[in-house]
């Protein structure tokens, strides 16, 4: 019915969403037969929308529906730069020529493939 001004007309809607009220109050058990007919014939008898509001005043609104709360937007992946990547490509060769030519253990390529899985294990990404 939006924002109530005195004597100003009722329309059709307005009486039937009231008669919707009553009838789904009725259904509920909170009005009689007696109460709600009364209610009704007021209702559709009804001239002015300031009328409208006393049938239905001692009855309970109905309840908000439930909103979900706003998401956060989720979080953009972080990019690697691309020279990082080649950086450690450049030392990945290295470590393993340096592996199979010296006999040294590749303990550059362990700690890399360490920090790899470490973090994929805590990454929601993977």
């Amino acid at each position: 019915m939006g924002e109530l001004q005195p004597r100003m007309r009722a329309g059709d809607k307005d009486r039937q969403q009231v008669v919707e009220q009553l009838g789904k109050h009725f259904s509920e058990g909170r009005l009689t037969v007696q109460e709600f007919d009364e209610r009704v014939i007021r209702a559709h008898a009804s001239v002015y929308l300031d009328e409208l509001p006393a049938l239905t005043v001692d009855l309970p609104r109905d309840p908000e529906p439930y909103r979900e709360p706003p998401r956060r937007p989720a979080r953009s992946p972080r990019r690697v730069p691309v020279g990082l990547l080649v950086l450690l490509a450049m030392l990945f060769a290295w470590q393993m020529v340096a592996a199979v030519v010296y006999g040294a253990p590749p303990f550059l390529v362990l700690i890399l493939l360490f920090l790899f899985l470490r973090h994929r294990r805590w990454s929601r990404r993977w």
